[in-house]
Parts: C-alpha cells; sequence; structure tokens
C-alpha cells in the first residue's frame, strides 16, 4: 500500500511513495523521474519545494550531480506511518476493493460505480432531411428519438 492509494495522484505523493519504497538508496532527478513515470521538468521543479517542506533532502554531491531521498523527520515518519497504517486497515476488510467502494456509495446515496447504460440506442435508424442556411444536410435519428422529438414539437 502507498500514500498514492488513499491521498490520490499528485507528483509530490508519487515521489515519496518511490522514494519510501526504496529508503536505502538515493536517487538523482533523472532516476526518480524515470522510475515515478514523472517528467524531468516536474521532478525539477517539485524537489526544491519538497525540500523546503522538509521532505527531501540532499544525501550525496558527486559535482554537479545530486542525489536525494526522504528526510529522517517526523513528518516523513507520520507519512510513512499513516500509510502502513492505511494498508492494515484495508487488509482487515472483508470486501475486495470494488465491493467496499459500492457498499460506501449505497450508504452515502450515490449511484454504484458499474451503474447501467442510462443512454438508448437502437440499430435501426430513419433518415429524415434538414435544410441549414438553404443548404441540404442528412441527419440519423434514431426512431426512438425521432418520435420522442416529433412528440414534443
Amino acid at each position: 500500500m502507498a500514500l498514492e492509494d488513499f491521498l490520490g495522484e499528485t507528483s509530490e505523493i508519487k515521489i515519496i511513495d518511490f522514494l519510501a519504497e526504496n529508503m536505502d538508496n538515493s536517487y538523482n532527478q533523472t532516476e526518480i523521474s524515470d522510475l515515478t513515470g514523472l517528467s524531468r521538468t516536474t521532478v525539477n521543479k517539485k524537489i526544491p519545494e519538497m525540500i523546503h517542506n522538509n521532505l527531501l533532502e540532499i544525501k550525496e554531491e558527486l559535482g554537479q550531480l545530486k542525489t536525494y531521498g526522504l528526510t529522517d523527520s517526523k513528518l516523513v515518519k507520520l507519512l510513512i506511518s499513516a500509510s502502513l497504517e492505511h494498508s492494515f486497515k484495508q487488509a482487515e476488510n472483508l470486501l475486495d476493493e470494488d465491493e467496499a467502494r459500492d457498499e460506501i456509495r449505497r450508504r452515502i446515496g450515490l449511484p454504484l460505480t458499474e451503474e447501467p447504460n442510462r443512454f438508448y440506442t437502437e440499430t435501426a435508424c430513419d433518415y429524415i432531411i434538414m435544410t441549414a442556411d438553404g443548404e441540404p444536410a442528412v441527419m440519423m435519428l434514431s426512431k426512438k428519438i425521432q418520435t420522442s422529438a416529433m412528440a414534443s414539437a
């Protein structure tokens, strides 16, 4: 389980999840980009923000090349423990993920995730000719739509 599973997909969370799974290593910006699927531009933008927020730190500097890892801070520890707590809580759930979501949606009165298609389709169509600005145009309408459109006219 990862933070992304319950906090959503943001660039920062992807970076934290990746580095949390690989705590024994540090990575340069290109490696973080390649291994998280984020663009290098995004990683280059997010790393200074995350250093400022005490989430990341420079682990090694070899000339111009810098590698980064998570800080050993209370905040990072809380984020990782939240991820673990969420994982344990999910493991206790007897329903699979889709069933659990459907149950929650039912309880709060929302439609189920696999709601049936509400749009009517019919293979047989009638053709009607309409004119727009004096130019003829052919339009296909299903019988049901044509009937209801004509009935409301």
